[in-house]
């Protein structure tokens, strides 16, 4: 019976009033209803008039629960790049590469100049290469253009991933452009390992959403796996609590909290921290939340509703 209650002319209005067709610039499958989803999410991150908001999907909503959580994963890893585009600061001792380029050559830099950076190209020696490694001397202008900065050894097709994916969501030219691999603010993600890993099946582009992100994943010993190599924009955490002691606490810069159906039974302390810290609350769940809060926005959809939006 409910179903035949609810207002189609509503639902018109809020497709019409949510929905944005730029969302991750069609990367990834989006179905009308998650761009609806995605949109909320885009206002309560806004720098001007953001908010916290938990939304509630009905359960047995499997695969719209995953495309949504994929599509959030993107939206929120290039709204994290794009706060850090303004570090370009490199420093002595760094690790580079170039962007372009077949092979993928190490660099330290060794020597800062008023104009100019002296590099040395990591590499063994090898009784084969008599001239050991390289020097280069390149300009101040051209160091953020032909270089990114790594923490550890990556393959050439991790670099090229993570180019081609967030030149394409922000129409920068790889082989030009500035591109921020060094984040002073991040993103904690606390969900289950198996949604996490289920970034490896989600195709993008030429490859996958798992390969293309700069993510780390901490275990509950605090043990940590990137998927790149790069500083990570996104931290993936089986609990609030692991990202309190191994990543606040080490006062790296947390700019959203985001709840995949895990860590509402830690709400209370996120929210505590909150006020310390000054991170968003976004929330996405499939339980009843049993005590709701007056500072949190929330959105709960029944299956009647999702069922109309889809039809129209």
């Amino acid at each position: 019976m409910y179903d035949k209650i609810l207002n189609n002319d509503y639902y018109h209005l809020l497709l019409n009033s949510f929905k944005d067709s730029d969302l991750n610039h069609s990367l990834l499958p989006i179905s009308q209803f998650n761009r609806i989803n995605l949109s909320f999410i885009k206002k309560a991150i806004s720098k001007k008039n953001g908010f916290d908001i938990i939304i509630k999907f009905p359960k047995h909503y499997d695969s719209m629960l995953d495309e949504f959580y994929a599509n959030l994963y993107l939206y929120i890893a290039n709204f994290q790049f794009n706060e850090n585009y303004i570090n370009t600061n490199f420093e002595v001792g760094e690790l580079l590469v170039r962007k372009i380029g077949k092979k993928n050559r190490r660099y330290k830099v060794v020597e800062i100049k008023k104009q100019q950076f002296i590099l040395l190209e990591q590499k063994k020696e090898s009784l084969k290469d008599f001239n050991g490694p390289a020097t280069l001397y390149v300009d101040r202008e051209n160091i953020i253009k032909e270089f990114v900065p790594i923490k550890r050894p990556l393959k050439k097709e991790s670099l090229n991933n993570f180019l081609e994916l967030f030149s394409s969501l922000n129409k920068l030219d790889k082989n030009k452009d500035y591109f921020p691999t060094k984040f002073d603010s991040i993103t904690v993600l606390v969900g289950s390992k198996r949604i996490f890993d289920n970034f490896r099946n989600t195709s993008i582009l030429e490859a996958n959403l798992y390969n293309s992100i700069p993510c780390y994943y901490l275990t509950r010993d605090g043990k940590d796996s990137d998927t790149l190599g790069i500083e990570p924009l996104l931290y993936f955490v089986p609990s609030y609590n692991i990202a309190y002691q191994y990543i606040i606490q080490n006062k790296i810069q947390v700019s959203n909290i985001v709840l995949l159906n895990d860590g509402f039974d830690e709400l209370q302390q996120i929210i505590s921290d909150q006020s310390i810290y000054c991170f968003r609350i976004l929330g996405i769940c499939t339980t009843p939340i049993e005590e709701k809060l007056n500072n949190i926005k929330y959105w709960e959809w029944h299956k009647e509703e999702i069922n109309l939006i889809k039809s129209l």
